[in-house]
């Protein structure tokens, strides 16, 4: 039997199954490929940025910012830039690309948790419908009926639709993970360089905050 042939079996559901997942696999190469664009580790960020804000050199600081992209040199890079600006003021811009940068990273992501449900609840609705056209056409009205081979036609819809919503709340799971990390690594971005600013403003000129 061809995968067409399979296919047909499913009955009208299977289309929308099919198209739910190719949906799904736009949605998650689309989310990959940001990721992977804006990966970037907070620890390389704070490591260079500490000497340099500790000895005040906010222009050198923003210039290293400048050239790598990433979520955290970008939120660096803010607040090099309006370092010298009210700390009310500077909180709001940090805030406003920190929404940012999350919602570039969160965007068309919860699509895939619909997915997910919508493909389950499709798979059981093209079994069901399947087993009512076979209960109708009267080849599932007896035992020896329901222990007949043509039976596992009816699971197949609630099979492809468990194909689909397993990767689809898998992908989810581990975004949503990371995405919940690189919040927290972002706060405490800010947060460091805060404290080095302060060490730095506490020191004598030229010792650069480390005496």
């Amino acid at each position: 039997m061809t995968p067409w042939e399979i296919f047909k079996l499913g009955g009208p559901v299977m289309w929308l199954l099919l198209m739910t997942s190719v949906v799904a696999v736009g949605i998650i190469l689309d989310r990959c490929t940001t990721f992977y664009r804006w990966r970037q580790r907070s620890e390389v960020v704070l490591e260079a940025l500490e000497p340099l804000v500790r000895e005040r050199s906010w222009d050198a600081a923003a210039a290293w910012c400048r050239v790598r992209q990433g979520p955290f040199s970008n939120l660096a890079a803010v607040y090099l830039q309006h370092i010298h600006e009210p700390r009310e003021v500077r909180e709001d811009l940090l805030r406003r690309e920190g929404l940012v940068i999350i919602g570039c990273l969160d965007r068309r992501l919860r699509r895939l948790a619909m997915l997910a449900q919508i493909s389950t609840l499709l798979g059981l609705l093209g079994t069901f419908h399947v087993l009512i056209t076979r209960f109708a056409a009267g080849q599932l009205g007896s035992t020896s009926g329901l222990a007949s081979s043509s039976v596992w036609e009816c699971f197949l819809t609630t099979l492809y639709g468990l194909l689909i919503a397993i990767p689809c709340s898998l992908v989810y799971q581990l975004l949503e993970e990371r995405i919940d990390g690189v919040s927290r690594e972002l706060e405490i971005l800010v947060s460091r360089l805060d404290e080095w600013r302060r060490c730095a403003e506490q020191s004598p000129p030229g010792r650069g905050g480390w005496g």
